[in-house]
């Protein structure tokens, strides 16, 4: 009995010891099965369902692949939280992938010297494996990418001797001779060893501005390092599909979405991403919005919004972030004020009149003008700014009416009669012979005036040309009656529907998203299509905010932006009308 007692026992452990052998070995497999699932998703750049995968497995490289995987979604504190988890006793190889991706998740955020920290020490391996390459390039690259306050706040962060000193020798020959000087100053300060060679040569070449000079090479074309990711901001309503708004709020995101997906396939060791945040209506979701983009996102550029009221919010938050806005439908003249991170793609109605202007004292020869405007509407500052450019340029405004003709009854004979067209009534009651009106009309009233104006000038047989805003686009008057006159009116956007650029971008857009492109889409995609053209020429994020000022002119689907050192977009489209209908003047087609 006592025997086959033990018997028992013993195949009793020997059953459980193979149960638990065999947990394992399923857990195992089932493990295996889920990385496998996980990394193909990865390689898909289907990150969101590939992070799922990879938190639930607690591995080593269930970990890495989190990280990774956070890092593909922008998420990059959230990245770092997985990566960290590997430490030195881990693998090796995976130890070293998680640090080189690591200092990949410190450059997005800023952090250079915590980068360069990383990166040291993968350059100091003695296998020279891919991944240590890498390293050393992109160590390499950082160290000519940074600006000098970039460069600033590294050296500060740098462990080793070396990386200051590598920090330092980088920007040596790009910066001036002062500056230069006050680096070498700075390294001096850490203790280093200023008898070695490399220290010597610093020495020597900031002996004098003459020998400085010699090495000076005024680089305007800092290295980028590949991979560099783009983070646009996309801050833009969310609607219901049945929203008279969800149209405008869809397409411009899609227009935003088409030009970062074009500038990846054109840039390949570069990539831009756009990140939507919905900003509703009001001003709290806007701040949470900016905010958002700011701490968890790291955005070096944010898109819209489309209403005043959040947009001004999210002004006050782009200046606190540092972060450049460019709203591509507001022409409010309030918008910008003196916010230097605040850019608008729609010319203000004050553009609309200085350009108008140039165009009729440059271009039209006009000498002496008119200029009639509603009060209380956009188009006041239009007529001021008008006035203001029209005279700086040596011609006279002789007339300017700024009325509340609406309080009248739209009487506005009172104004008109010095439009006449009868020379015997201008020597007489000592008009001023005219070579223009400019009537910038706008809001609710403005076909009512702009007609009634018209029916004055035929009564008056007086054929002065017509300036305007862009309701004298869509003057209801008969054809016959062009003949006598010329009409120029201002407008922002112009679709030429004729043009291949744009019928190529249809296409594209329609095969993207199975819907149809609209204006909106385009204005979308030129705003996006702005400011990455611009980031892609200056490289550093950090220089947005100056170089969407001088970026030169973008020529795009519907519309043409250039700021010529302001913020708001000074490129205003001019357009004549006949009885064949509206077509832009030869200088702006």
């Amino acid at each position: 009995m006592e025997f086959l007692f033990k018997l028992q026992n013993a195949l009793i452990k020997k059953t459980v010891l193979l149960l638990i052998s065999s947990f394992f070995l399923f857990a195992g497999t089932l493990q295996a099965q889920s990385f496998d699932k996980g990394l193909k998703l990865y390689q898909q750049g289907k990150y969101k369902e590939a992070a799922s995968v990879f938190t639930q497995i607690d591995t080593d490289k269930g970990h890495l692949f989190s990280g990774k995987a956070y890092f593909g979604l922008g998420k990059y504190l959230t990245a770092k939280s997985y990566l960290e988890q590997l430490d030195s006793d881990d693998t090796a190889e995976l130890y070293l992938e998680a640090q080189y991706n690591l200092a990949l998740a410190d450059f997005q955020l800023g952090q250079y010297g915590k980068a360069l920290n990383r990166l040291y020490l993968l350059k100091d391996q003695e296998r020279k494996t891919q991944l240590v390459t890498d390293a050393i390039n992109f160590y390499d690259d950082i160290l000519h990418f940074l600006t000098m306050n970039q460069r600033k706040n590294a050296f500060q962060q740098a462990d080793a001797p070396q990386i200051k000193y590598d920090l330092v020798n980088a920007a040596f020959g790009d910066v001036d001779y002062s500056i230069a000087k006050m680096l070498y100053s700075q390294l001096v300060q850490t203790k280093i060893d200023t008898t070695i060679p490399a220290m010597q040569k610093l020495s020597k070449m900031i002996r004098d501005s003459v020998s400085y000079a010699v090495e000076k090479s005024y680089n305007n074309s800092p290295t980028i390092p590949k991979g560099l990711t783009y983070n646009i901001g996309a801050a833009l309503p969310s609607y219901d599909n049945d929203s008279a708004d969800f149209e405008v709020a869809r397409s411009l995101y899609f227009g935003f979405v088409l030009a970062a997906e074009t500038f990846n396939q054109q840039h390949p060791n570069k990539k831009a991403f756009i990140r939507f945040q919905n900003t509703a209506a009001n001003k709290d979701t806007a701040a949470f919005a900016m905010n958002n983009f700011g701490w968890n996102f790291n955005a070096d550029a944010i898109l819209g919004p489309l209403f005043s009221e959040p947009a001004k919010k999210m002004a006050e938050y782009a200046e606190q972030y540092q972060i450049p806005m460019l709203a591509p439908l507001a022409n409010s003249d309030e918008l910008d004020g003196d916010n230097p991170y605040v850019y608008q793609a729609n010319p203000t109605l004050g553009s609309h009149g200085k350009q108008m202007a140039e165009y009729a004292v440059n271009t039209l020869n006009m000498d002496t003008l008119a200029v009639i405007a509603e009060k209380n509407t956009l188009g006041v500052s239009a007529a001021y700014e008008f006035r203001n450019r029209a005279e700086r340029l040596g011609a006279r405004v002789s007339y300017f009416f700024i009325e509340d003709f609406a309080s009248q009854g739209f009487e506005l004979t009172e104004y008109t009669k010095y439009f006449t067209g009868d020379s015997v009534k201008v020597d007489t009651l000592g008009y001023h012979e005219l070579d223009g009106i400019y009537a910038p009309f706008t809001g609710q009233a403005a076909p009512t005036l702009a007609e009634l104006l018209w029916v004055d000038l035929e009564g008056l047989s007086s054929t002065l040309p017509i300036l305007g805003s862009q309701v004298w686009g869509d003057i209801n008057v008969p054809k016959d009656q062009f003949d006598n006159r010329n009409i120029y009116f201002t407008e922002s956007f112009y679709l030429n529907k004729k043009s291949q650029k744009v019928e190529q971008f249809s296409k594209r857009f329609e095969e993207r998203f199975d819907i149809e492109a609209n204006r909106f889409s385009m204005i979308g995609y030129d705003a996006a299509g702005f400011v990455l053209r611009t980031l892609n020429r200056i490289g550093n994020p950090a220089l947005l905010k100056d170089a969407l000022k001088n970026q030169p002119l973008y020529e795009g689907l519907i519309s043409n932006i250039s700021f010529e050192g302001d913020r708001v977009n000074q490129q205003v489209k001019i357009f004549t009308v006949s009885k064949t209908g509206v077509q832009p003047v030869l200088k702006y087609r």
